[in-house]
């Protein structure tokens, strides 16, 4: 569906496409100051994180270079078996978005993405509970200038194993996110994760700088020579390893064509409400989470 489309069935989105076609940076940062002091007329703030915490590490790494680890909030093995368990009879969507639903087990092997629904990833309280965690909430809130809005979460598997071909999507070429004028990723591995299974990399620093900021593609070439070799962070791990992002910056999946990656992510915006969010609250919001935080997803 056209970007138009979309603003006719839901004028909430003009802001999104709006802010979206913002590329100079210093204009997005004027513009995204602005927003964030509206909304804390809105929504409150957030208490600034103390001195020596967690949250004060995590906005602090995010202010210098666009990443955090997130070593403090590793899932367990326990709470990953639980979430295995949850959604393993849940439907899988392809990530392209055709209708069409499979079980993991009987995924075609053209089908290299599958992602699950919406709701089925809110049902899960253990990724629920990472993604409204008070150090990660309170870290957000002081990159953004404002209480977050949690605009979407996702869960999807990338399928290395069906790609032999090496065949590339949008999202394994270097590129710029625009899901808000000011807003951060939460990303959660699910499975153990290398560099042929869909490992995530990310330019350290390019948050922060005007290069390549058309929208569009990136040539690895152009990246490559534009950058130092250890700006390039490729972020392998255990199941149960996190990080923030600010992926304004330049990122990029590694080509998967080894293995099964599932992969966590939330979206924390200043105001954006994002076309491939839900379009209304799905689900009853769990006892503990902030209503404002979570107006989008939850009623």
């Amino acid at each position: 569906m056209s970007a138009l489309k979309q603003i006719l069935a839901n004028k909430s989105l003009a802001y999104y496409y709006a802010q979206k076609g913002v590329r100079i940076l210093p204009l997005r940062r004027a513009l995204g100051a602005c927003v964030a002091r509206l909304m804390k007329l809105g929504g409150g703030k957030l208490a600034p994180p103390e001195s020596g915490t967690v949250a004060q590490r995590l906005s602090q790494e995010l202010e210098n270079t666009g990443f955090a680890a997130l070593p403090e909030k590793v899932l367990s093995a326990g709470k990953l078996e639980e979430i295995h368990c949850q959604l393993k009879t849940c439907p899988l969507y392809d990530y392209y978005g055709s209708d069409k639903t499979y079980k993991l087990a009987a995924v075609p092997a053209d089908v290299i993405k599958v992602r699950y629904g919406h709701a089925d990833v809110l049902a899960c309280r253990g990724l629920m509970d990472l993604a409204n965690d008070p150090d990660i909430l309170q870290a957000v809130a002081q990159r953004l200038g404002a209480t977050p809005i949690l605009a979407t979460v996702d869960a999807w598997w990338t399928l290395g194993e069906h790609n032999r071909a090496a065949n590339k999507a949008f999202d394994d070429i270097y590129h710029r996110d625009a899901d808000d004028l000011r807003f951060v990723k939460l990303f959660v591995y699910l499975t153990d994760t290398s560099l042929t299974s869909g490992a995530h990399r990310f330019v350290l620093g390019s948050h922060a700088d005007d290069r390549f900021v058309r929208r569009g593609p990136i040539r690895d070439e152009d990246v490559e020579s534009a950058y130092p070799a250890a700006a390039m962070l490729t972020v392998t791990g255990s199941a149960g390893t996190g990080f923030l992002e600010e992926t304004w910056g330049i990122h990029r999946a590694m080509l998967a064509t080894e293995g099964r990656r599932l992969i966590f992510s939330a979206i924390y915006t200043l105001a954006a409400q994002t076309p491939f969010a839900p379009a209304k609250p799905l689900l009853p919001l769990p006892s503990g989470y902030n209503r404002y935080v979570n107006r989008r997803l939850f009623y």
